[in-house]
C-alpha cells in the first residue's frame, strides 16, 4: 500500500491563515494506512518516515472510534497498547510503530479504533514570524469479531425548512461500510444534484450523515433539488470497498 502524506491538525484554520502568514510544517508518511485485526492476530506494525530535512518528535495515541449524531466521536482508550509513545524521526529516517490488542475480540460485533499520530510541536527559529503548524494523522484500526460479519447499509435523504438538504446511512450490520463516493441524481439518473468524493466509512450499529447546503461539500446545482420542504424521488449511485450501488431514495421534509 501506498504511504500518504500526513495532514495538518485544523486543517480549517491552518488554511486560512496560511493566506496571510508563512507556515512551518514539516512532513512525513506512513504505511500501512490502516490496520485490521484478525481472530488469530492481536499484533500490527506501521512505518512512519521523515520526509523532512528537520528532526520531528512525535508521538502516539489509541482512540476509541464510535459515531454519534451522524458524526465521528474519538476517546481516549487502554484497549491497544501502542509503542513507542514518543519518538524523535531523524531527517530521512524511520520508525517501527507496534500495536497490540490488550482487551478480548468481541463475539459478534467489529470493533473500531483510531491511531493518532502527531508531530510535537517544536521550537520556532529566531525572527520567525508565521504559523507554526502541528502535522497529524489518524490511522483506522478495525478488528474483526469471531463471528462472520457483514455491512448492512439503508440510505434516507431530507430537507429542513432551512434548504438544508441531509444524505443519511445507516448501518444495521456487524462491521463498517467504507463508502468512496456517492451521488446524488435525480429519479432518471441523468443529472446529477449533488456529490460527496471523500471517502467516509459508516460503523456498525451506527448512522453517518452528510449535510448540503452550508458548506464545502455543496455543489452549484445543489438547491435545485428541491424547493424546501418539498418531497420527490431521487437516485444514490456511489462506490464501496464491496463495489457500486444504487438505491431510490425519496426526499422527505424534516
Amino acid at each position: 500500500m501506498r504511504p500518504s502524506k500526513i495532514i495538518p491538525a485544523m486543517a480549517g484554520l491552518a488554511t486560512l491563515l496560511a493566506l496571510s502568514a508563512p507556515a512551518l510544517a514539516g512532513s512525513f508518511s506512513i504505511s500501512p494506512l490502516r490496520v485490521d485485526f484478525a481472530e488469530t492476530s492481536g499484533t500490527a506494525s506501521l512505518t512512519v518516515r521523515n520526509e523532512d530535512a528537520a528532526a520531528a518528535v512525535v508521538q502516539t495515541q489509541a482512540m476509541a472510534w464510535s459515531q454519534e449524531g451522524g458524526k465521528d466521536a474519538l476517546s481516549p482508550s487502554r484497549d491497544l497498547l501502542i509503542s513507542p509513545a514518543v519518538f524523535t524521526l531523524q531527517p530521512g529516517g524511520s520508525q517501527l510503530i507496534r500495536v497490540a490488542l490488550r482487551r478480548s475480540v468481541d463475539p459478534a460485533r467489529e470493533l473500531s479504533y483510531r491511531l493518532i499520530v502527531q508531530e510535537v510541536p517544536q521550537t520556532a527559529a529566531p525572527g520567525f514570524t508565521g504559523l507554526q503548524v502541528a502535522l497529524k494523522l489518524s490511522v483506522p484500526i478495525f478488528v474483526a469479531p469471531t463471528a462472520p460479519a457483514e455491512p448492512q447499509v439503508t440510505w434516507a435523504a431530507s430537507r429542513d425548512a432551512s434548504g438544508k438538504l441531509s444524505v443519511t446511512a445507516r448501518n444495521d450490520g456487524a462491521a463498517h461500510a467504507r463508502i468512496h463516493n456517492f451521488a446524488l441524481k435525480t429519479a432518471d439518473g441523468t443529472a446529477k444534484v449533488l456529490e460527496q468524493p471523500s471517502l467516509s466509512y459508516v460503523l456498525p450499529g451506527a448512522i453517518r450523515q452528510w449535510s448540503f447546503g452550508d458548506n464545502n461539500n455543496t455543489r452549484p446545482d445543489a438547491k435545485s433539488v428541491a424547493s424546501p420542504g418539498k418531497a420527490g424521488q431521487y437516485r444514490l449511485e456511489g462506490t464501496t470497498d464491496r463495489g457500486s450501488f444504487a438505491t431510490e431514495l425519496t426526499l422527505t421534509a424534516d
